[in-house]
C-alpha cells in the first residue's frame, strides 16, 4: 500500500538553510550544503541508501534495503510518497528510474527474472526477463543497475561482468573485465596482489551511457570506454584526492566525476581528464559533514546526493563550478 505523505510541500527552513563548506583555495569547484532528505519530523534516517534520480521531474528515489522501504523526495528534499509496504521491494538490492517514470527494481534472489518494473506508485507490472545472452552469460548474476539512455545496465560484481539490455530485457552489449582489473592488481604489485579479490563497490552511467566503476581493493576508480577498454586513475592515500575505501561514483554533464571515500569520509571531484579539483564533506555530525558516505548520485540540477551510514540519511550539495 502506498502512502501518500503530501501534494503541497512547504519547504522548512531548518533543513534547506544553504551552508557553504570550506575546500582547497586552488579548486574551481564548491560544494554548498543545501539539506538532508527529509519528512515533516526532520532528517530521514537511513544506513547506506541506494539512490536514484527521476532527472525529468527532479525528484529523488532512495531506498533503504533495510526498511525494505523505497521514499520518494521532491526537489526541495521533501518527502511526498513512499511504498515497499506490500512486499514490493522485499529481497530487492537496487533500483532505477526511467524518464516517462517506470520504476526498475532488481531482486538479488536471482531466477532469471531479475528485475519488476513498477509504476509511479510503485504497484508491479511486469517482470524483466533476460533474454538472447550468450553462452558466456548464462550464470549472469546482477548485483546492481543503472539505466540510461532507453536501457539498463547490470553489474555482476563476482564474476567483474556488465550487462547492457533493453528496457525488455534484451541483451544489447556486454563487457568481461576480469582481465583487465588483474592486469592493474599484477601492476601494482605481482606478489601481494597475487589471488586478491578485486572487489567492485561503485558502479554508474552518466547520461551519454558511460560507464564508472570503483575498486576499493585496488584503491583506483575506472570510466569504461566505448570498446570496452578500462582507463584508471586514483591514488592510495589520506591526503586531498587521495583514496582511502572508495565507494560511490558519478559523472555529471560536463564530465567531472564524483568519488565518495568511506575512509576519508569524503566526496572528490576529478575533471573529466581525472585532474583532481577538489572534495568536501569531510567526518562529522553537523549537518554539512559526512559519515561513512557511499553511494553518489546526480541530478541535472546541479545537486549531488550522498548516502551516507550511521542512519545520517542521504545529504544534498549544490555543485557550482568556477
Amino acid at each position: 500500500m502506498i502512502k501518500k505523505i503530501a501534494k503541497h510541500i512547504v519547504t522548512m527552513s531548518f533543513i534547506c538553510l544553504p551552508l557553504s563548506l570550506s575546500i582547497p583555495a586552488q579548486a574551481d569547484v564548491q560544494a554548498n550544503f543545501q539539506y538532508i532528505l527529509s519528512d515533516f519530523s526532520g532528517p530521514v534516517s537511513s544506513q547506506w541508501a541506494k539512490v536514484a534520480a527521476d532527472l525529468n521531474r527532479g525528484e529523488i528515489y532512495a531506498f533503504d534495503p533495510h526498511a525494505n522501504e523505497v521514499r520518494i523526495f521532491n526537489d526541495q528534499g521533501m518527502e511526498i510518497f513512499s511504498f515497499g509496504e506490500d512486499g514490493q521491494v522485499n529481497g530487492a538490492a537496487d533500483l532505477a528510474v526511467a524518464e516517462d517514470g517506470a520504476i526498475y527494481v532488481l531482486t538479488s534472489l536471482f531466477s532469471g527474472k531479475p528485475i519488476t518494473r513498477l509504476n509511479y506508485r510503485g504497484e508491479p507490472v511486469a517482470e524483466v526477463e533476460l533474454k538472447n545472452l550468450p553462452e558466456e552469460l548464462r550464470g549472469f548474476q546482477p548485483s546492481q543497475m543503472e539505466y540510461a539512455r532507453g536501457s539498463l545496465y547490470l553489474l555482476d560484481a563476482g564474476n567483474l561482468k556488465v550487462l547492457v539490455t533493453g528496457t525488455d530485457g534484451l541483451f544489447q552489449a556486454a563487457y568481461d573485465l576480469r582481465s583487465q582489473f588483474e592486469a592493474l592488481a599484477a601492476e601494482q604489485d605481482p606478489e601481494k596482489k597475487k589471488g586478491l579479490d578485486i572487489d567492485i563497490s561503485g558502479f554508474s552511467v552518466d547520461n551519454a551511457g558511460t560507464v564508472y566503476l570503483t575498486t576499493p581493493s585496488l584503491f583506483a576508480a575506472f570510466r569504461l570506454k566505448a570498446g570496452g577498454l578500462l582507463e584508471s586513475f586514483g591514488k592510495a592515500g589520506s591526503g586531498p584526492g587521495k583514496f582511502g575505501v572508495v565507494a560511490g561514483i558519478a559523472a555529471d554533464n560536463d564530465g567531472n566525476i564524483f568519488v565518495s571515500d568511506r575512509l576519508r569520509s569524503v566526496v572528490m571531484v576529478f575533471d573529466k581528464s581525472f585532474n583532481f579539483l577538489s572534495e568536501f564533506g569531510y567526518r562529522g555530525y553537523d549537518q554539512a559533514n559526512l559519515v561513512v558516505p557511499n553511494d553518489v548520485v546526480l541530478d541535472n540540477n546541479g545537486k549531488v546526493y550522498v548516502a551516507q551510514g550511521a542512519g545520517k540519511g542521504v545529504s544534498c550539495f549544490r555543485i557550482i563550478n568556477e
